[in-house]
């Protein structure tokens, strides 16, 4: 099931989120823009957010370039992730240079479908993104997110 590609999606909101001790304004509105775009599931904004060569990786695989991850968020939108909600802890930003920063964080997604069409319990996660100026905009040049271990069966 694509339930930690969701996870993934879930993290790259975070790709714009800022620590304490670096605020920008260009990457604050990219979190935005991909929180908006994800609740509306729209996946030409979300992909848009995206640098051409964009790197997804999940437990499930890889999404290479912005139009593979465009392919995928169609398909999630239209099965388990049709309707779900995302809720964002910001961890830290890390800026490389002035035109590259690292973040990470965590994640929950609530609101997934089963393969059986039935409610899927929540994913949480924790997430690593690399973001890039191009043109003065900040873009996600890569995204790494990982689902948190299911608890132990009694």
């Amino acid at each position: 099931m694509k339930i930690t590609s969701l996870a993934l999606a879930v993290s790259l909101v975070l790709a714009g989120s800022l620590s304490a001790q670096t605020k920008d304004a260009g990457l604050e509105k990219l979190a935005a823009d991909w929180t908006a775009a994800f609740a509306k599931a729209d996946v030409k904004a979300l992909g848009a957010l995206y640098t051409d060569h964009a790197i997804r990786v999940t437990p499930q695989g890889k999404s290479l370039g912005r139009e593979a991850i465009e392919k995928e968020f169609t398909a999630n939108f239209a099965g388990p992730w049709k309707g779900s909600k995302i809720s964002i802890k910001i961890g830290t930003t890390s800026a490389v240079t002035k035109d590259v920063s690292v973040n990470e964080g965590t994640f929950e997604v609530s609101g997934i479908t089963g393969a059986d069409g039935k409610p899927a319990p929540n994913v949480d996660g924790s997430y690593v993104n690399t973001i890039v100026k191009k043109n003065g905009a900040w873009l996600i040049a890569s995204n790494t997110a990982v689902a948190s271990a299911a608890p132990a069966a009694k």
